[in-house]
C-alpha cells in the first residue's frame, strides 16, 4: 500500500467502495444510522482515520463496527489498515451537507445522537429494498393528529433497553406494512413510547408524502366513538375518519379497559387496516398477554405481530439523554460532569430527567450563576432525598425483603415455590428493578441463575398489585422496605 497520503478524491473513492461492501454486510437501519455519520479524514502510513460526530457515536463504533469496517476496508486496499475513529465536527457537517437530515429539519429521518453502550444485540431487522407506496394522492401531506415536533428519532437516544423497538420504528417509517405490522410498543410511564410512536408519523410521511397518517390516543378514539354513536348520521364518517388511513398510529391502548363497545369498534378497526394491508402501532404500559381487561381477540390481534418493549435507561443511556437535551435546548453547562451527577440521581423514567435539568437550569439562571455540581445539588435538593446519596445493591435488597419474611436469602435465590417464597421472591425483584441499577438479565443472575422473562414478569406482577391499590399491606410493605434500604449506611 505504501507510505503515501492519499489525496481527497483518492480518499472518497475508497470510502465509497468500502461503504458499498459494508452495506451489503449491514441491516439497513444500522448502516444508515451509523455509517452515513462518518466522514473519511486520511489514510497514510497504514492508518486509516474516520471522523464521527461525537464520543457516543465513537465508543460503538469502536465496540461494535471497528471489525467491519477494517475488513472491508482491506478488501478495497489490498491490504490490512489499522482504523482509527475520532471525534470531528466535519461529520456532522458532512452528514448535512450530504442531504442527511440536520437539527433544522426535524421531521426527517434522522439518526441518533447517542448509540448503545453495550449489552446483548437484539436481532437487526431485515433488510428492505424500497418503500412500500399505494396510489399517489394530491395535496398537502396528510398527518392527522397532534404529533410533537419535538418527538423524532433525531431527538431520541438509543440505548440498550431501547435499541430494538428504536429500529424497529425506523424500519416501519421507512417501509410500512411491509415487514412488521401490527406493531405493539409497550413501557412503563415516561420511558419514550410516545415519542417513538410520534416519531415513526413524522419519518413516514418525510419519507413519502403520499401517505395519509392518522396519529390519536386511546381517550380520543374513545371520544370519536362516542360522538359517531350519539348521533347516528356521523357512524360512517367515523369507519372511514379511521379505516382509511395508510398508517394508524394509538397510543396508550390499555385504556380501552371497561369500555366494551369501544373494544367492538376497535376490534373492527384494525382488522379492515389489516386485511387492507395498511400499517398500525400500538402503544401501552403492558404486553398484550397482560391486558386482561381487554377482549382476548383483541389481545390475540396485538400480539400476532411484532411486539417490543422499553426498558428503563441505564446510566450511560441517561447521560446521553441530558447531553442530547442540552444542545437541542441550547443550555449552557459550565460543569459537563453535572449531567453524570443527575443521571446518576434520576433513575425513575426519562421525563424525570428532563424535568430535573430543566429545574436545574432555570434555577441557576434565576439566581444568576452557572450550572455546576453544587447549584444542581441545591436545585434538586427537594426532590431527591440525602437518602439517594448512597448506592443499593441488590443483594442489600434480598436481605432485607428476607428478613421482612422470616426468610434465608438463599431462599430467594433457589428454587423454592412455595406461595410466600415465590410472593418475597418478586418482591424483591420488584425492588432490585427500582433501587439498584441492575439490568432485569443481572437481577435474573443474582436470583439464582435465573431467566430475564422470569424478573420481567415478577416485578410486572408487583406493578399490578401496587396499581390496583387492592393489597395495602404490600403498599405498605414495599415502602418500608425501601425506606430502610435508602436510608442504610
Amino acid at each position: 500500500m505504501g507510505d503515501r497520503a492519499h489525496t481527497d478524491d483518492q480518499l472518497t473513492l475508497i470510502w465509497e467502495e468500502t461503504k458499498k461492501l459494508l452495506a451489503t454486510r449491514m441491516p439497513e437501519v444500522a448502516f444508515r444510522m451509523w455509517v452515513e455519520r462518518m466522514l473519511p479524514l486520511g489514510l497514510e502510513d497504514g492508518h486509516f482515520v474516520i471522523a464521527v460526530p461525537n464520543d457516543f457515536t465513537r465508543e460503538w463504533i469502536e465496540e461494535r463496527l471497528r471489525l467491519p469496517i477494517a475488513e472491508s476496508l482491506a478488501t478495497v486496499l489490498g491490504d490490512a489498515v489499522d482504523l482509527r475513529v475520532v471525534v470531528d465536527a466535519r461529520a456532522e457537517q458532512a452528514k448535512g451537507a450530504a442531504g442527511a437530515p440536520s437539527s433544522d429539519t426535524p421531521p426527517e429521518i434522522a439518526a441518533t445522537d447517542a448509540a448503545p453502550q453495550g449489552g446483548p444485540q437484539a436481532a437487526p431487522p431485515p433488510r428492505r429494498t424500497g418503500t412500500r407506496k399505494g396510489p399517489s394522492k394530491s395535496g398537502p401531506p396528510k398527518v392527522l393528529g397532534d404529533l410533537n415536533p419535538r418527538y423524532v428519532f433525531g431527538r431520541f437516544v438509543v440505548g440498550p433497553a431501547n435499541q430494538y423497538a428504536a429500529a424497529v420504528a425506523q424500519s416501519v417509517a421507512e417501509a410500512p406494512a411491509t415487514a412488521y405490522n401490527p406493531v405493539f410498543i409497550y413501557a412503563d410511564t415516561g420511558l419514550g413510547k410516545t415519542h417513538l410512536i410520534q416519531a415513526i408519523g413524522h419519518a413516514a410521511i418525510a419519507a413519502n408524502p403520499d401517505l395519509t397518517i392518522r396519529y390519536v390516543t386511546v381517550e380520543r378514539f374513545t371520544d370519536d366513538f362516542i360522538n359517531a354513536v350519539t348521533d347516528k348520521a356521523h357512524i360512517e364518517g367515523f369507519k372511514q375518519t379511521y379505516r382509511e388511513n395508510d398508517i394508524l398510529l394509538i397510543d396508550d391502548v390499555q385504556f380501552l379497559a371497561e369500555k366494551q363497545q369501544t373494544q367492538v369498534e376497535f376490534f373492527h378497526t384494525f382488522n379492515a387496516l389489516y386485511e387492507a394491508g395498511k400499517q398500525i402501532v400500538i402503544t401501552s404500559d403492558r404486553q398484550p398477554r397482560e391486558l386482561e381487561a381487554l377482549e382476548e381477540r383483541l389481545r390475540s390481534r396485538f400480539g400476532q405481530g411484532v411486539v417490543v418493549d422499553i426498558g428503563r435507561p441505564d446510566l450511560e443511556t441517561r447521560i446521553a439523554i441530558l447531553r442530547t437535551q442540552v444542545k437541542w435546548e441550547g443550555f449552557k453547562i459550565a460543569e459537563p460532569e453535572v449531567l453524570d451527577w443527575i443521571a446518576s440521581k434520576v433513575t425513575t423514567n426519562i421525563r424525570e430527567l428532563h424535568g430535573a435539568l430543566t429545574r436545574v437550569v432555570s434555577y441557576a439562571s434565576i439566581h444568576g450563576q452557572e450550572v455546576t455540581r453544587e447549584v444542581a445539588r441545591e436545585a434538586l435538593k427537594d426532590i431527591l432525598p440525602k437518602v439517594y446519596q448512597h448506592q443499593v445493591t441488590v443483594e442489600m435488597v434480598q436481605g432485607e425483603v428476607a428478613r421482612q419474611f422470616g426468610l434465608h436469602v438463599n431462599d430467594l435465590r433457589g428454587n423454592r415455590r412455595t406461595q410466600d417464597v415465590a410472593h418475597a421472591r418478586h418482591i424483591a425483584m420488584y425492588l432490585s428493578r427500582e433501587l439498584t441499577e441492575a439490568s432485569t438479565p443481572e437481577i435474573g443472575r443474582r436470583f439464582g441463575g435465573r431467566d430475564h422473562s422470569t424478573v420481567v414478569y415478577g416485578v410486572r406482577k408487583i406493578e399490578r398489585q401496587l396499581k390496583d391499590g387492592h393489597d395495602p399491606q404490600l403498599q405498605d410493605l414495599v415502602e418500608l422496605i425501601s425506606t430502610r434500604l435508602r436510608s442504610a449506611r
